[in-house]
């Protein structure tokens, strides 16, 4: 087994078992997880892992099983020459939950280009594995948080889809939250899904600036044409992500960068805890046995809306401006049920 070991019957029953998992774990079995369900050390796992390496190989002579790494994790999986089409059901599980995410779209271009994805991907599957994916509807299942819909703003997408793959510039006849008319020159770079909803993320030519809109506010959008009646295409900026964009913010609002530190009472923490709220958040427990939850983010309207809905289980310490706001909201609040 390496560095002149001789196997032992446990361990070769170990290694037995992680091949024999890794044929129905098709995408990989992590190494934290075999530890944990192995009791051995991850030296121990590398001298397995090398050891299958040089025994267990295919009739070219590739290793059967291979390492992968996903950010920080590492994977134990079957090779690619080693995996069988078994694996089809899983890739048809995931798209299918993925199906199941995207409901708020129903009766828009998009869901009925994922639908004819899922259909071409079903098809070409034996029929033993289609029998293995009867009852999909019923074993993955999406609840949606109030989720908005799209049926009416199909024209919409579909010029925005159009513009965001060819680069192209495109008008845009925009509703603000007042009722207040806009007409935008838009670079559309990003179409992003945020709490059920579209969003189109580009340059405004009108304000000359990158914001986002919301799909549903969007009353028409067209292509601008050339003299020669041709789509004017934009040049995609290169130091443009959107994740750079949006990195800090609360949702899509921007604003300010502040501090926050939040109290959390009742069970809050153990709702909070294994959520990502804010990529900056940090937990920590104060010498009274209460948690305190901090965050560095950029514009508090979004925050401001999530900590409201968590009632009386949150205070806010830090900023005082957020902590006078809320506090005021919730007298608001509070004075609707005094009569």
């Amino acid at each position: 087994m390496g560095n002149g070991r001789r196997p032992t019957y446990p361990a070769a029953l170990r290694l037995a078992r992680i091949v024999l998992e890794l044929g129905s774990r098709p995408y990989g079995w992590s190494f934290e997880a075999i530890h944990r369900e192995l009791h051995i050390t991850e030296r121990t796992l590398l001298r397995y892992v090398a050891a299958c390496r040089d025994g267990l190989r295919d009739s070219l002579g590739r290793p059967l099983i291979e390492v992968v790494q996903r950010g920080p994790r590492r994977y134990l999986r079957l090779s690619s020459s080693a995996r069988s089409s078994d694996s089809n059901p899983y890739r048809a599980a995931s798209l299918y939950f993925t199906l199941t995410l995207l409901r708020f779209l129903e009766g828009t271009v998009m869901k009925e280009s994922i639908e004819d994805l899922w259909e071409r991907n079903f098809g070409k599957l034996p029929p033993h594995e289609q029998d293995q994916l009867s009852g999909f509807e019923r074993k993955f299942y999406t609840v949606p948080y109030a989720p908005k819909s799209y049926q009416a703003y199909d024209d919409q997408l579909d010029v925005i889809l159009r513009a965001l793959i060819g680069q192209n510039l495109i008008r845009v006849d925009y509703i603000g939250l007042a009722g207040e008319g806009r007409q935008h020159d838009f670079e559309p770079y990003t179409l992003v899904a945020y709490r059920g909803g579209l969003y189109v993320l580009g340059l405004s030519r009108l304000y000359q600036r990158i914001i986002y809109l919301a799909v549903e506010r969007i009353r028409k959008a067209e292509f601008l044409l050339d003299s020669d009646n041709n789509r004017i295409r934009f040049v995609y900026p290169r130091s443009y992500h959107p994740q750079k964009h949006l990195n800090g913010t609360f949702g899509l609002i921007d604003g300010p960068e502040t501090d926050v530190e939040l109290l959390l009472l009742g069970d809050t923490e153990a709702y909070l805890r294994p959520r990502q709220i804010h990529p900056t958040q940090k937990f920590y427990r104060r010498r009274d046995g209460k948690t305190v939850l901090t965050m560095r983010v950029r514009g508090t309207t979004e925050l401001r809306n999530f900590i409201l809905s968590l009632g009386p289980w949150v205070k806010v310490l830090k900023p005082p401006a957020l902590r006078k706001e809320i506090a005021k909201l919730a007298r608001e609040a509070a004075a609707l049920y005094t009569h």
